[in-house]
Parts: C-alpha cells; structure tokens; sequence
C-alpha cells in the first residue's frame, strides 16, 4: 500500500488560537432564546398484510418500511420530535431562497441561519421556535361542533405602540363565508365581542354561538393571527467545527466551537 505522509513545518507560527468562551460570551450577549426539539426516526413501520394486496413473497409478514398512519408517536411522519428545551442562539441571515423558473404561491421559502452552542448539536429535521418574536400566520379552516377550536399555531399576543397608547393584538382578521361559499366584509368578527383567545393559544366561539354570530358548524372561515416563528433545519452546512488549541500546552487539545445550521419555517416544509 502506498502512503504519502505529509511533511510538518518546523515551526507553525504564528498561531492565534480560537476562545471557545469568548463565543459563548458572545452568544448570551448577542443571541435570542429558542425552543429546540430534537427530530428522531420513529421505530413504527407498515408490513405487507396491512394493505389489500398480498405484497409479500411468503405466507409470513414483511415490513414496508413505512410508518404507520395511526402510530401515536409520529402520526404518520416516520420522525418525531423530543427533549424540547429552551437554549440561547444567534439568528442571522434571513433571506427568501427561490428559483428563477418556480412559482410560488402565498409565502416564499423563507431562510435564517441559527448558531448554537456546542453543546447544542442540531441534526436535519430539528425544530426551532423563537420564543420573544412573531409573524403573521394566516389559515383558513372548516367550523366543527365545538365552541373552541384549535389552530396551526398556538396564537401570541403582540403589543402595539400606537398614537392611541399600547395596544394588545392577538387576531388581526377573521372573517368567515356563508352557506352559499360567498363572504362579505359583514362576515367580520371582531374580537372580545364574537369570539375570544383561550390561554392556550386556541380560539373560543361561545361569544358569537350565543348571539348568532359565530360561523355556523362546516362553514369555512379565514383567520390571521399572530404566530412564533417555528424553524427546521433544512440544510447543515457545517456538520462540525471543531478546532485545536496549543494554549500554554507542547501539545495540542481539541476544542469545540459553536454551531451554524440553515433552517426553513416549517410550514413551508
């Protein structure tokens, strides 16, 4: 076997070293506090005997590699996310990555890069959520039978300094179509009078169904809201940044250093 050994310089000077606490120091400082939740495969899987045609080869049952729709852990994902916790991190770099021939329709696929902490190791598929912003979600939905109903996004609030004093914002428009498909600006809820927000992020009907207000059951209604902006990592583009340091030492000692992934909203995923 051939080998080609590389030759080491005598001397390697000058050397300036990485400070892994000058980073960290700079993360507090500088960063945001995110919600991360760490993706991983789910073990659930389809065999052959769960569909109609007999897809195996022998009488036994053999899996698909598919995950299953009714499994609780992944609903059907095949990943599932976990041990959420809420770390500090640096958020650079947003942009709206497109392509010259796509055509997108209502957003486009908004992009941010996020530095984290060596011990916080993201891998494709986490999830971030930044804790102290938010942007406007819009949606639109089918009324059901209950009085309260659960949207994508749990709905923040948002206080606004205004010419009027502060003002706290939740819903900025929720507006709903009648029987025949059709709406009109008198289909307008308003909040507080046909409809509230549950702590839970969640919208509460039973002021409009007590005074006839509210969209009746399969009607169709829009709402924009306030939503955390809820991020994955869609591209790892340093899988690692670890360095050395010869710091009042003969010899070198490894060292690690902060993290940067590019991540996409996730409803865009």
């Amino acid at each position: 076997m051939t080998t080609f050994p590389s030759r080491e310089p005598t001397k390697v000077r000058p050397r300036v070293d990485f400070d892994p606490e000058r980073f960290r120091k700079h993360i507090f400082a500088k960063g945001v506090d995110l919600t991360w939740a760490q993706c991983a495969e789910c073990p659930c899987a389809r065999s052959a005997s769960d569909f109609t045609l007999d897809l195996s080869y022998s009488s036994a049952s053999t899996e698909t590699g598919e995950a299953r729709p009714d499994c609780p852990l992944c609903d059907g994902r095949g990943y599932f996310w976990h041990s959420e916790q809420t770390i500090r991190a640096i958020v650079t770099s947003g942009s709206s990555k497109t392509d010259t021939f796509a055509v997108y329709g209502e957003y486009a696929r908004g992009m941010v890069s996020i530095t984290t902490l060596p011990e916080h190791l993201p891998a494709f598929g986490d999830r971030f959520e930044i804790v102290d912003s938010v942007i406007v979600f819009r949606e639109t939905q089918t009324r059901t039978a209950n009085a309260i109903e659960a949207v994508r996004y749990p709905i923040q609030s948002r206080t606004l300094d205004l010419a009027t004093g502060e003002t706290v914002v939740r819903v900025l428009r929720l507006q709903f179509a009648d029987a025949n498909g059709l709406s009109a600006e008198a289909n307008a809820l308003t909040e507080g009078v046909d409809f509230t927000v549950t702590d839970d992020g969640e919208l509460d009907f039973s002021l409009g169904d007590a005074s006839g207000t509210a969209p009746a059951e399969g009607l169709r209604y829009s709402v924009s809201y306030y939503a955390r902006p809820r991020y994955y990592v869609a591209s790892h583009p340093h899988t690692h940044r670890d360095s050395t340091r010869r710091r009042k030492s003969p010899t070198e000692a490894p060292i690690t250093l902060p993290i940067q992934v590019e991540c996409s909203l996730e409803f865009m995923g």
